[in-house]
C-alpha cells in the first residue's frame, strides 16, 4: 500500500528569524519570489506580554503604514503554530515583522520572537 502526502509544504530555506525587543520592529524580508505560506511556528517563550507576528506581500515594509496581509496574537511565555490550508498567497515578496501591537500599530515587541514559515 503506497503512501501520499497531499498539501506538501517546503521550507522557506530553513528561514529562522529573531525580533529583538528595540526601539523599532523588525522587518525582515524572507523571501524575494512569489508562493503561498502554510504553516508558522511561533516562539514567544522570552515574552512578557502577547506579542504579533505579520506578514507582508511586499519587499518594503514601512512599519506603521504599510498594511499585514496575516497577523496573528502570540499569547506572553507562549508557542504555537498556525496552519492555513488554503495558504496565503504571496504575488510579490514574503516579509514578516513582530511588534506589540495588531494591524499596522505597535512598537518593538515585548521579548524575542523566533519562527520559522513553512510554504510552497
Amino acid at each position: 500500500m503506497a503512501i501520499t502526502t497531499n498539501d506538501a509544504q517546503a521550507d522557506f530555506n530553513s528561514f529562522i528569524r529573531q525580533t529583538a525587543a528595540g526601539t523599532n520592529p523588525d522587518k525582515n524580508l524572507l523571501t524575494g519570489t512569489t508562493g503561498s505560506v502554510h504553516t508558522i511556528f511561533i516562539d514567544n517563550t522570552s515574552g512578557s506580554s502577547t506579542n504579533f507576528l505579520k506578514l507582508y506581500d511586499t519587499s518594503v515594509v514601512t512599519h506603521g503604514t504599510t498594511d499585514p496581509v496575516f497577523c496573528v496574537p502570540v499569547a506572553a511565555s507562549a508557542r504555537m503554530r498556525v496552519y492555513m490550508k488554503q495558504g496565503i498567497t504571496i504575488s510579490s515578496a514574503l516579509s514578516v515583522c513582530a511588534s506589540d501591537g495588531a494591524a499596522t500599530g505597535g512598537s518593538a515587541p515585548g521579548g524575542t520572537i523566533a519562527y520559522r514559515i513553512f510554504g510552497t
